[in-house]
């Protein structure tokens, strides 16, 4: 699954391409995950939106095409875009300290993109927490060099530290206490193609293999 910031500090990059053409990477890495080679898409800026899948027949100017009828929005939200995706795959969800009674079979592997800081904070938290029982992955990737950039280690990276963006938030989220077990990761991309395939791939799994082993056992997976 993937979710994108339509906020509109991002138009430089989506009216470039650059969105689409990570939009198809990720397209062509689900393909890895579902065996219907497609992706749900969602949208989040001041509102969310549950926009439907992008597959290899509809791919072609996906992400442009949304845009005509998903205009970009003055502001983000992270927490009502978290909220939303969990109300879709998971109607009757658990709270508090509750785990699920019932493990599922199919885990939930969100990758959630964003270039800025978002406006509910307290919000973004609270739902992320609840969301630790159950079981959903949240990829967090910013666009923006921050103090994980995955392009920005060593010596000129430690140069470079004074051009980050502010992802603090995101940094915490990462590391964040008080869940039933942990469910995120963040890394951070200055220019998203810059990346192969591969390292990508490699970004992706650095933490959701190991919280597939946590989420069966704490039997939120069968």
């Amino acid at each position: 699954m993937l979710c994108l910031d339509i906020s509109g500090s991002m138009s430089s990059l989506y009216c470039t391409g650059k969105i689409q053409r990570f939009a198809e990477k990720i397209l062509a890495l689900g393909c890895r995950f579902d065996e219907n080679a497609s992706i749900d898409i969602f949208l989040f800026g001041v509102e969310t939106h549950n926009v439907g899948t992008m597959t290899i027949e509809n791919f072609k100017s996906f992400i442009p095409n949304l845009l005509k009828q998903y205009p970009l929005e003055g502001g983000t939200y992270y927490g009502k875009a978290i909220n939303m995706i969990r109300k879709v795959f998971f109607p009757v969800s658990k709270k508090g300290s509750q785990k699920n009674t019932t493990p599922l079979s199919q885990p939930v592997y969100i990758m959630f993109v964003t270039d800025g800081a978002t406006s509910d904070e307290p919000q973004t938290e609270q739902y992320l927490k609840e969301s630790s029982y159950e079981p959903i992955f949240w990829q967090f990737m910013a666009i923006g060099k921050s103090r994980k950039d995955a392009k920005g280690k060593g010596i000129l990276g430690w140069l470079a530290q004074a051009k980050t963006s502010d992802f603090t938030f995101l940094e915490r989220l990462d590391e964040m206490s008080d869940r039933y077990i942990d469910n995120s990761d963040f890394f951070s991309l200055e220019d998203p193609e810059s990346i192969a395939d591969q390292e990508l791939y490699d970004l992706l799994m650095t933490e959701y293999p190991n919280w597939l082993k946590l989420a069966k056992t704490n039997n939120l997976l069968q």
